[in-house]
């Protein structure tokens, strides 16, 4: 199966080979106006939360399951994410996808 969310983060317990297995993921920065006043709220520090033990569905997740809301972006649309590619940051788990309409 083929994705179009990339997740950088490393750090987070959903993320397996730079690709996001969540079943779901949120994307928040209500006000945001620029990248870092974005996050995933869906991150899980590995340290904290193992993946093995979560027993929600398992899959990779897609561009299709994220809701945003971060209303201030121009991929925002109703809350969902219309964005062809979408790329989470290795550092604060913030939405390098995210530009400001």
């Amino acid at each position: 199966m083929q994705t179009n969310l990339n997740c950088l983060n490393h750090n987070c317990s959903f993320n397996k080979s730079f690709q996001c297995y969540a079943s779901h993921i949120k994307i928040e920065g209500f006000e945001a106006s620029i990248t870092p006043e974005t996050y995933c709220d869906t991150f899980k520090d590995n340290t904290s939360f193992n993946l093995s033990n979560y027993s929600g569905e398992i899959s990779l997740t897609n561009s299709q399951n994220i809701s945003c809301c971060a209303n201030n972006c121009k991929y925002n649309i109703s809350g969902g994410c219309a964005s062809s590619y979408v790329e989470i940051n290795l550092e604060n788990a913030s939405c390098e996808t995210f530009v400001l309409k």
